[in-house]
């Protein structure tokens, strides 16, 4: 439960960030969200390998915030390739959605693009595989929340 004590308000989202993610939000709570994320990502071909939920988390520290979940996915022969590239690039594996409520309860579903993380390795095979990755993302994101009701 919110309370005015323990509630940690969320700041404005840094326009910055419109750099190097991307986010759509559409009128879904988060538990619906993830559960159609999870589906998304197995549809793709990859696995999901974790899901981490902050709003629990930070309720053992005390602290309340609204629904959120972090899911962390991917693929073995997609790390086989980074490997094969560039190990230091080990670094950018897995990939991770992150989902916030909002206060209009709405939810906002976040990635970090995979082609800008990879392009910085100065490697042909990574910028490559970035790029394909980057498409995959928002081939799950597309597929998991429909045109209807969403916007970037």
């Amino acid at each position: 439960m919110l309370t005015p004590d323990n509630a940690v308000p969320y700041g404005a989202f840094g326009e910055a960030a419109d750099a190097f993610q991307h986010a759509l939000t559409c009128r879904c709570t988060v538990s619906d969200t993830a559960e159609q994320l999870h589906g998304a990502i197995e549809g793709a071909g990859l696995w999901v390998l974790h899901e981490i939920d902050p709003q629990s988390l930070l309720k053992r520290g005390g602290f309340a915030i609204g629904a959120a979940r972090q899911i962390l996915f991917f693929h073995p022969r997609f790390l086989a390739r980074i490997l094969a590239a560039d190990p230091a690039a080990l670094l950018e594996a897995p990939l991770k959605f992150a989902l916030l409520e909002t206060a209009g309860g709405r939810a906002v579903l976040r990635w970090t693009d995979p082609a800008l993380a990879f392009a910085r390795y100065g490697n042909t095979a990574l910028a490559d595989l970035g790029l394909e990755l980057s498409a995959v993302c928002e081939e799950i994101a597309s597929a998991t929340l429909p045109s209807h009701g969403m916007n970037h």
